[in-house]
């Protein structure tokens, strides 16, 4: 008797529940995702983003990049702790970004170029660094 009763639980949600909810709600998309997810610092990913993240994914985290990367001498630790911050850290999560902003807005490519040379898995630091830059533009300001 419960099987009949789970049966029409399940056809009432399909036949009219659903239905009644997407015609007074609207059917969603972008501006649902903003207004569920943008207050945690989330935004939608395009295929750039997931052609960066694969990128990113190569980094092994040997720290090569951080040895070779002129920038850490221009920046106090506190704010920017080596090349490997852009796959390892800001690149898996938007959330972080608005705290990277001040930082990603000070690298120089010129001397990404030097850690990204030098990396063993070839992870592209300079276009990590611009597509971090862009990414962070897209999300709100906490």
């Amino acid at each position: 008797m419960s099987r009949f009763w789970g049966n029409l639980y399940l056809a009432y949600r399909a036949l009219a529940a659903r239905p009644l909810k997407r015609l007074l709600r609207g059917e969603g998309g972008i501006e649902r995702f903003y207004e569920n997810y943008g207050p945690e610092g989330l935004i939608p990913t395009t295929a750039q983003d997931r052609a960066m993240l694969t990128a990113a994914g190569r980094c092994i985290a040997c720290g090569l990049c951080d040895a070779f990367d002129g920038n850490l001498s221009r920046m106090d630790r506190s704010v920017y702790d080596g090349a490997s911050l852009l796959p390892r850290q800001w690149a898996r999560t938007s959330v972080d970004l608005p705290h990277a902003r001040r930082a990603l807005s000070r690298l120089r490519p010129a001397e990404l170029e030097e850690a990204q040379y030098v990396c063993p898995t070839g992870v592209p630091l300079v276009e990590l660094a611009h597509w971090l830059s862009q990414r962070a533009r897209r999300v709100p300001a906490p």
